[in-house]
């Protein structure tokens, strides 16, 4: 399993805009969300120089990664009208993953 991390970005004066759609999209994602991956992190915010930062960490089940990325990249379409909206979608692997991608194994 594979973790994907999303992080949005936006001004300060489209905080009540970006709620608002929000709260009119949230149940539906969310719900389609937790079928595909476990949330780690449910949308950490913080107030910043630059305006308002959000994100959120899912652990993405079991051969659902393409799947989960096409529903994530969806729910971020709804934010696109929004002047000055920027996000970005990782994928992270974990450390168990990575040290198998070069022929090594965790310690027990």
């Amino acid at each position: 399993m594979t973790y994907v991390v999303s992080t949005s970005k936006f001004p300060l004066d489209q905080a009540n805009e970006v709620a608002k759609i929000y709260v009119e999209t949230a149940k539906d994602y969310r719900s389609k969300h937790r079928e595909l991956a476990k949330e780690i992190v449910p949308n950490a915010v913080k107030a910043t120089d630059n305006g308002i930062e959000s994100f959120s960490v899912y652990d993405v089940k079991e051969g659902k990664l393409e799947e989960f990325l096409f529903l994530e990249q969806k729910n971020m379409v709804n934010y696109h009208n929004i002047p000055g909206y920027k996000y970005h979608i990782e994928v992270r692997f974990k450390v168990s993953e990575a040290l198998e991608m070069v022929g090594m194994k965790m310690p027990e």
